[in-house]
């Protein structure tokens, strides 16, 4: 398995739209300019190691999964976790 600019920049674009974030909103919070956050999503720009361990926290995942889009079991569990108390918050609000 080989870092690929374009499917590294996808899980970036991906992960910004979980959060709800515009372009414009996530490049201000991690400090570089819009277009430079355009480049990386699109796959024609490479990431720092500084801004790949920013995106990392930022984000809450591992750095393999943004360079290399493995999830660490403890992604997973994160994920899984927050899915169930989202639904019991549902489940709350109508109760």
């Amino acid at each position: 398995m080989y870092y690929d600019l374009r499917e590294s920049g996808l899980r970036i674009k991906k992960l910004r739209k979980q959060k709800g974030l515009t372009q414009e909103q996530l490049a201000d919070k991690v400090n570089i300019s819009t277009s430079n956050l355009g480049k990386l999503e699109r796959g024609l720009q490479g990431l720092s190691i500084d801004l790949l361990i920013e995106l990392s926290i930022f984000f809450d995942v591992s750095l393999d999964y943004i360079l290399l889009g493995r999830e660490l079991q403890t992604d997973a569990l994160k994920r899984q976790i927050h899915s169930m108390l989202k639904q019991l918050m549902e489940i709350e609000q109508k109760l």
